[in-house]
């Protein structure tokens, strides 16, 4: 049934529009128009036949119903679909809004849950990995062929950067490992140690270092939530330039002392803060004119141009001994190369009349120093500089007893004693004693030793062959 007011096709019992709402009414039956057709007896054959073409020709006539609905349409202006679907809007609205209010709690709510689980995953079962290639520094110092490398960690950074996100673990708290340490980077600080180097010493600029890392990951990650993440890997060393190479044994004085058959070799005026104990002299007791003597670094090259800024050209050089004298004209010219029974005469003369010395007899005795001499020789650096480097005579120490009296010392020692002291002070030896330690404070070479053993039984195995030996013999001066 079509509506008479906008054409709409509505059920056959509609009784108002569902597109305007106007009230339906029924149309009333339609009448059959009839066409009177003539008989086919009255008509001739020829016009029936023009008749049918005629009928066939003509358009279809329309039904009243049709005619009606057209009649409407024309009266009514043209409907818009926009409107129709303004007014049924509401309704649509009205059906989603019930939708809306379920499914915005329930997004709230799995959005909710999915974060919970994210921060979950981070903080209990994703542990936070620290990278310790990232905070591994090695450091290159002196110039190229001769240069030092070192590996340390910066744990002052890393724990700016992971400091608040690592924790201790249960079983740390359990064990007491999260009471014992601040901080969980303290604790990995005290378990994690550097790198090993393939190489430390002789770097070339420019060369290939390898690190390897020797880590306990799974006692580490069993006390603090974290996963250590390091590679073994390789870097290039960038060190110092090219320094230029000296002969630094053309920066000391080198002499022969003593006489033809037993003399030695000395080392004067080295470079600064060097010590005659840097070198090896090799043989250097009994030597005679025409003999060849090796001297050579003690330490690797780096060692000296730490100490005082030279690089050795080259670490050994051969010295021939000249200038030892006949020993008996060693003897004559010595002032202090007299018999035993003399010094001792001397001596007992000295202690006696200390102010006033008697007048010497035949043969002449050893004449003491004054006080201002010993005062200045006691000022001297060594008391028996070659004590490491020949074996002590009993002609020297006839010498040495006349030269430094025991009054000189602290505590009234010997000489002997205190060349045994002076011995033990060149390896490091802490003494014990204030007095001797205030003696040898005013010693550059003792001051300047920054590593002090109190131990001295451990000192005597360090010594050499030569220095054992002598350290025997003074003791039998005791």
């Amino acid at each position: 049934m079509f509506c008479r007011k906008c054409g709409f096709k509505n059920d056959d019992d509609a009784v108002f529009c569902g597109r305007c709402g106007e009230r339906m009414e029924e149309e009333e039956p339609q009448e059959e128009l009839r066409f009177p057709q003539p008989s086919l007896k009255e008509v001739p054959s020829s016009e029936v036949i023009q008749q049918e073409e005629v009928y066939q020709e003509e358009a279809p006539v329309p039904s009243l119903q049709s005619m009606r609905r057209d009649a409407f349409q024309e009266d009514l202006p043209p409907v818009r679909q926009d409107a129709f679907q303004e007014e049924d809007a509401p309704a649509k609205e009205k059906k989603k809004f019930p939708i809306l209010l379920l499914i915005i709690p329930l997004f709230l709510i799995l959005l909710l849950l999915g974060a919970g689980g994210v921060w979950a995953y981070l903080n209990i079962f994703q542990k936070t990995s620290v990278p310790l290639d990232g905070y591994l520094k090695v450091e290159f110092t002196g110039p190229s062929g001769y240069a030092k490398a070192e590996a340390e960690i910066d744990w002052e950074a890393l724990e700016k950067d992971y400091g608040k996100k690592l924790s201790f673990t249960k079983l740390a708290k359990e064990e007491g490992i999260a009471r014992k340490y601040d901080s969980p980077v303290a604790y990995l600080e005290d378990t994690i140690f550097p790198p090993s180097l393939d190489k430390e010493e002789g770097i070339e600029n420019g060369e290939q270092i390898a690190y390897q890392w020797s880590v306990d990951d799974k006692e580490i990650s069993s006390y603090v939530n974290c996963k250590l993440k390091y590679n073994d890997k390789k870097v290039k060393a960038h060190t110092d330039g090219k320094t230029e190479e000296e002969d630094i044994f053309r920066k000391m004085e080198i002499k022969a002392e003593g006489s033809n058959g037993k003399g030695y070799v000395t080392l004067k005026s080295l470079p600064e803060k060097l010590q005659e104990e840097d070198f090896k002299i090799e043989p250097n007791q009994d030597l005679k004119n025409g003999d060849n003597v090796k001297i050579s670094l003690k330490e690797d090259p780096s060692y000296y141009f730490e100490k005082c800024g030279i690089l050795p050209a080259k670490k050994t050089m051969t010295y021939q001994v000249s200038g030892l004298t006949e020993e008996s004209l060693a003897e004559s010219q010595s002032p202090f190369a007299t018999p035993t029974e003399s010094v001792a005469e001397s001596e007992s003369q000295v202690a006696e009349t200390p102010a006033v010395p008697t007048a010497p007899t035949a043969p002449v005795p050893i004449t003491p120093p004054s006080g201002q001499d010993r005062l200045q020789a006691m000022d001297a650096e060594y008391l028996c500089p070659y004590s490491a480097g020949r074996l002590i005579t009993k002609q020297d120490m006839d010498v040495l007893m006349a030269q430094y009296p025991s009054s000189l010392f602290p505590g009234q020692r010997t000489v002997a004693q205190m060349i045994v002291n002076e011995m033990y002070a060149r390896h490091g030896y802490q003494f014990k004693d204030q007095e001797l330690t205030n003696y040898f404070e005013r010693r550059s070479w003792y001051s300047s030793i920054t590593y002090r053993n109190p131990q001295m039984d451990s000192i005597y195995p360090q010594m050499s062959e030569i220095e054992k030996k002598n350290v025997d013999f003074l003791k039998t001066y005791h």
